[in-house]
């Protein structure tokens, strides 16, 4: 490790480093039992790929990923049980696209909370996702 400390590179993905990484989290605003849905972008900075398997949240009764398609002229979502990030790569969960349902929600989103997703992956890790609420 000091050696490629000396030579100002550190492997992304060394063991305990976690190379997955969010930023841009938001919701918008929702009343209590509604559902809303969570955007962000999630980077893969390491140099092997990872799979996305499992979401959870305390905001809500029932969490699931999910992704928006066109069929011919509807729009449809289906969930998702895995979804890969690829290595050195980032995924985008934005609207009609993937994204993180939140069904049930326990309390009101108003704007200005910030609403905590932990995301679980195949390798093992897991990622807290922040997301701030925001209006349409």
């Amino acid at each position: 490790m000091t050696l490629l400390a000396a030579c100002g590179r550190v492997a992304a993905d060394a063991p305990g480093d976690n190379p997955l990484a969010s930023h841009a989290g938001w919701t918008r605003t929702a009343d209590s039992g509604a559902t809303a849905a969570v955007y962000f972008m999630l980077t893969n900075r390491g140099s092997v790929a990872d799979t996305l398997k499992g979401v959870s949240s305390a905001e809500a009764n029932t969490v699931g990923m999910h992704v928006s398609m066109q069929q011919g002229r509807m729009m449809q979502m289906a969930p998702v049980t895995a979804l890969p990030v690829p290595a050195e790569d980032s995924v985008a969960f934005q609207p009609l696209g993937a994204h993180v349902m939140l069904t049930g929600l326990r309390r009101p989103l108003v704007e200005g909370d910030t609403i905590a997703v932990k995301l679980e992956f195949g390798s093992g890790r897991t990622l807290e996702v922040r997301a701030g609420v925001r209006r349409p």
